[in-house]
């Protein structure tokens, strides 16, 4: 009987129902890109390893350049001789001019430290993987690595090529490698260099923009990160809570992404429950129409027997109905959504820029979420209809 009489006027059901499909798209659209999201960076910092913690000032300015206080060689000792630490290396992050094809950018320059196994806990970090040519080594000199949208994206008008020779500063460098995309646009946009190269065209003889701390295997990082603190603190004569650097681990830096995920997402269903309390809105209207407009047959129902729990079932499967039809029609057209967007992303920015998932509670959550919402809606409609009496609403007019 509710299915019938909602075909009776599809026009009004349809435009109700746009109400609840929109803001469930909105819903399954965001919260599936921002989970994406989120497994991509988790995916990424386990490449890192639990077992790295990263210092840095804690104030750096713009291009990693005038910072108050920087990280220095003394400091770096300091670190790698306390209670658990297995390696640690230095690494300089800072801005500099890039001419390639007569054209001219400002671009981050990293340095790669020259002694090996240095060198390979700051690739391992960084997690740094060549597309094509090679990644630096610790022993080359006048050589670059190039970060992946100089070599594809056309940074230059013209993309650069292995072989190719670049000037950073003044100085000219042979392009042995470029990266594959990180999906950091600093670092997509980079320059690696030798220490010693770095620290010649950037005029940096002495400090480090960060330093990646290794721990022993079985060793909690966490322990070891309050440790270095602590002795950075007692170094630099601070007192606790005043420090002007970070220590940070792996796992901590995963937290501060997600929870910086979470607020994001929670803003974006916030914005799309508008658009359900609006469809809501929209179920109670039409409802309480259809109660208007069928009040003679309410009291036919009700003259033949019909009782006011069975009136009051009628009018709540009909706003089910809406809600449930909205709810899947929004979680098709969110799924399509998402995954233009997962398309055209990873077109334009590079594979792996973003994945587009859907858990299972977030399909039948939006499902179920739609169907409380038709219901709920169609409560106070369906209670009026109930309490009709059958003499009024015979005769109503």
């Amino acid at each position: 009987m509710a299915y019938r009489n909602l075909l009776k006027r599809k026009k009004r059901a349809v435009l109700t129902i746009i109400g609840i499909f929109i803001g469930i798209s909105a819903v399954v659209a965001l919260v599936s890109l921002g989970q994406g999201l989120q497994k991509t960076i988790n995916d990424q910092f386990e490449k890192v390893g639990a077992d790295k913690i990263m210092i840095m000032a804690k104030e750096v300015g713009f291009g990693g350049q005038n910072v108050q206080r920087p990280l220095t060689e003394t400091e770096i000792d300091i670190i790698d001789n306390a209670n658990g630490i297995k390696q640690v290396a230095g690494s300089l992050f800072i801005a500099g001019n890039v001419q390639f094809n007569d054209l001219q950018r400002t671009q981050y320059i990293v340095s790669l430290p020259q002694n090996k196994k240095e060198a390979e806990l700051i690739e391992a970090f960084n997690i740094w993987e060549a597309d094509d040519g090679r990644l630096l080594t610790h022993k080359d000199s006048q050589k670059a690595v190039v970060g992946y949208n100089s070599g594809y994206k056309k940074t230059f008008q013209e993309n650069m090529r292995v072989g190719d020779k670049m000037i950073v500063n003044n100085e000219e460098f042979n392009v042995v490698g470029i990266l594959k995309r990180i999906g950091d646009p600093t670092m997509d946009n980079g320059v690696i260099l030798s220490e010693e190269d770095a620290r010649r065209v950037l005029d940096e003889p002495k400090i480090y923009s960060y330093v990646v701390a290794q721990t022993i295997a079985g060793v909690n990082p966490e322990d070891v990160a309050e440790r270095i603190e602590k002795i950075l603190r007692r170094d630099r004569n601070l007192a606790k809570g005043k420090e002007d650097f970070k220590v940070q681990t792996s796992t901590e830096l995963i937290a501060s992404f997600n929870s910086i995920l979470d607020i994001i997402q929670i803003v974006f269903v916030g914005i799309a429950a508008i658009s359900l309390l609006v469809g809501g809105i929209g179920i109670t209207n039409t409802m309480y129409t259809s109660v208007l407009e069928r009040t003679n047959e309410i009291g036919v129902m009700k003259a033949i027997g019909a009782q006011n729990k069975d009136i009051m079932i009628v009018f709540l499967f009909e706003s089910g109905i809406l809600g449930f039809v909205g709810g899947v029609v929004g979680i098709l057209f969110g799924v399509f959504v998402s995954k233009m967007v997962e398309i055209g992303a990873n077109t334009t920015f590079g594979q792996g820029t973003i994945y587009a998932t859907y858990p299972f509670y977030l399909i039948f959550g939006a499902l179920f979420f739609s169907l409380i919402v038709g219901c709920l809606s169609g409560v106070l409609p369906a209670i009026r209809a109930s309490k009709l009496k059958p003499i009024d609403a015979l005769r109503y007019e």
